[in-house]
């Protein structure tokens, strides 16, 4: 009878292995049972209470914007015409572009697009939302 090479080697390992009988394991108590959570009882329910908006303080013109604004651009038009300044003095997301370049057509009308001359992409030509 011929031995396959490999079940030979499993046998001799398996004689080999000699494992020491297993200890006991140590003595624990079970844990005390959880208290049960009682919730309060829910409080009445009221309408809510208008609350006014926070008056403007005098040191804080409000933002002005045109009903097609929703990134302030408006309030960035002064940049049109001058070098864009590095980072971008938006409130919130921007992306800068040089006219013809490919950009992604999704429209977030919080992001501010500020497009740049293409010869130097320096000089701001457009800023809108989108």
């Amino acid at each position: 009878m011929k031995l396959h090479p490999a079940l030979a080697a499993l046998v001799l390992v398996a004689a080999c292995d000699t494992m020491p009988p297993m200890a006991p394991a140590p003595y624990t108590r079970a844990p005390a049972p959880a208290e049960p959570v009682v919730a309060p009882p829910p409080a009445a329910v009221t309408a809510p209470v208008y609350q006014p908006p926070p008056p403007v303080v005098a040191d804080q013109a409000p933002a002005v914007t045109t009903p097609g604004d929703t990134c302030g651009a408006s309030g960035l038009q002064g940049f049109v015409g001058s070098v864009a300044p590095q980072p971008f003095p938006a409130s919130g997301p921007v992306r800068v572009y040089a006219e013809g370049d490919p950009v992604t057509m999704d429209h977030n009308p919080a992001r501010v697009n500020v497009v740049v001359d293409r010869a130097n992409r320096q000089r701001v030509v457009a800023i809108n939302c989108g």
